[in-house]
């Protein structure tokens, strides 16, 4: 019975941090309106966090290896659930950008010790325990807006962060009260200097592209271009640094292969269509169609309505279907579906006419979680293909990329949305941007592993 504890209570960790990670994104309204920011340095409170998880997970593996599962979980839930409050204490947007940072580290560890807990107790059913975690992130993706809505409607958006508190607390005592210190490997190494490396190529390079974003002047321009300077410096050190250490982030021989490099390209571009662009839903549908803040959450649910069974019934036709097709039609679906968000497309009028705006849009946003629901299996399987005696290596570079991917693609629709005269034109060239991007991202299915097996 104890180990059901133990898997719960690695599942609430799981379902904090996929919650508070869609809740923030129904309060980014709210971040521009009370702390008196501009959209872009506002949008960093979500690009920053991703930044928070590229930089971290890498190593949160090793780190448990290293000091612990348990040591690694309790300074990990400390770190996200101090930041959580330091977060809704914050008097002003940079604050609140620093300590989302902190927030992305600390959750970017839960899931790879949350999984390395429950392969420890669960070794006779592993895979089956750890694909729960799937359903568990699933579940937080539809929390996440629905409670935020409600509560930023209802009280504030500082709420949203302060919610995080009494559950952190409840999961540090029972991960005193149930996890035994586990055994540890003097052997790992943790390749702090390449993560290091890493997120100061992305925070370099976002720097100087936000500050020209701000201020169109020659110092701005001056100050830019020395932050860009030094981010693609940082790009070249973290290059050699990966040739030279033992235990990289990312081995670069696998970036030789033109599959594996087309395979990552691929999450790349999902991340920033899939993850980066829902995050401003919900500014959508507040500053175009004038919907209210409780609304903003509600709507994000069709996605993940569609988003799960898609996912899982292409999990089970793999076998039959291979990964290139449904690749190709998840983004397909998803690419479509992102362009005909679009406002003022020409058949905005007609189909509102009949479904209202709000039936609309949930039908697009359903049709893009249906998308991503295809084409996740599909790429997550792809690269595994070709390693398959690399797995978890693959599994951590897949993850990065999307992630990389979802900080990018953030950071760029901020740029755009502050450039833009009005919301309306900003998210206009928003949606057909990357709706496109989606779709010309397809010829890079034929360079990936088919994955049907023979007979099929």
């Amino acid at each position: 019975m104890r180990r059901y504890f133990i898997f719960a209570t690695a599942a609430l960790g799981i379902l904090m941090y996929s919650t508070d990670a869609t809740a923030v994104a129904v309060a980014f309204p709210s971040f521009i309106k009370e702390l008196g920011s501009n959209i872009l340095w506002s949008g960093w409170t979500i690009s920053i966090y991703y930044i928070g998880v590229t930089m971290t997970t890498p190593i949160a593996g090793n780190l448990s290896d290293t000091l612990g599962r348990k040591k690694v979980f309790l300074i990990s839930l400390a770190l996200f659930t101090l930041s959580s409050l330091a977060c809704g204490l914050a008097p002003n947007i940079y604050v609140l950008v620093a300590c989302r940072l902190l927030q992305g580290m600390g959750g970017a560890s839960f899931l790879p010790t949350a999984s390395g807990i429950v392969s420890d107790h669960f070794p006779e059913s592993r895979a089956t325990a750890i694909g729960l975690f799937s359903s568990i992130f699933n579940i937080g993706n539809i929390i996440g807006p629905n409670l935020g809505g409600w509560i930023v409607s209802r009280f504030s958006w500082r709420y949203i962060f302060y919610i995080n508190l009494p559950i952190g607390l409840l999961l540090t005592g029972m991960i005193l009260l149930l996890l035994k210190d586990s055994k540890v490997s003097s052997q790992s190494r943790v390749d702090l200097g390449g993560a290091l490396l890493l997120a100061g190529t992305l925070l370099f390079i976002m720097f100087g592209l936000n500050v020209i974003g701000d201020s169109l002047s020659v110092p701005a321009a001056l100050l830019a271009a020395l932050f860009v300077t030094s981010g693609l410096c940082l790009a070249i050190l973290f290059l050699r640094h990966e040739k030279g250490t033992s235990q990289p982030i990312i081995d670069l021989s696998l970036l030789r292969s033109r599959p594996f490099l087309a395979s990552n390209l691929l999450n790349t571009v999902m991340g920033a269509g899939f993850f980066g662009l829902y995050a401003f839903m919900p500014l959508y549908v507040t500053s175009v169609h004038k919907l209210s803040t409780l609304m903003s959450g509600v709507i994000m649910t069709p996605r993940s309505i569609g988003l799960i069974p898609a996912s899982v019934v292409t999990s089970f036709l793999l076998r039959r279907w291979g990964y290139r097709r449904p690749i190709a039609w998840g983004l397909s679906t998803a690419g479509c579906a992102v362009v005909l968000l679009t406002p003022g497309f020409p058949f905005w009028g007609m189909c509102a006419a009949n479904l209202g705006t709000i039936g609309l849009l949930s039908v697009l946003i359903l049709a893009s979680g249906v998308g991503a629901g295809i084409a996740n299996p599909g790429a997550n399987n792809a690269c595994i293909e070709l390693m398959p005696e690399k797995v978890a290596t693959i599994m951590g570079l897949r993850g990065m990329f999307r992630t990389i991917g979802g900080a990018a693609g953030i950071f760029i629709i901020t740029f755009i949305l502050h450039l833009s005269s009005s919301p309306v034109t900003g998210f206009k060239i928003t949606f057909i941007s990357f709706g496109l991007a989606l779709l010309f991202a397809i010829p890079l299915v034929l360079m990936v592993p088919d994955g049907r097996s023979e007979g099929t």
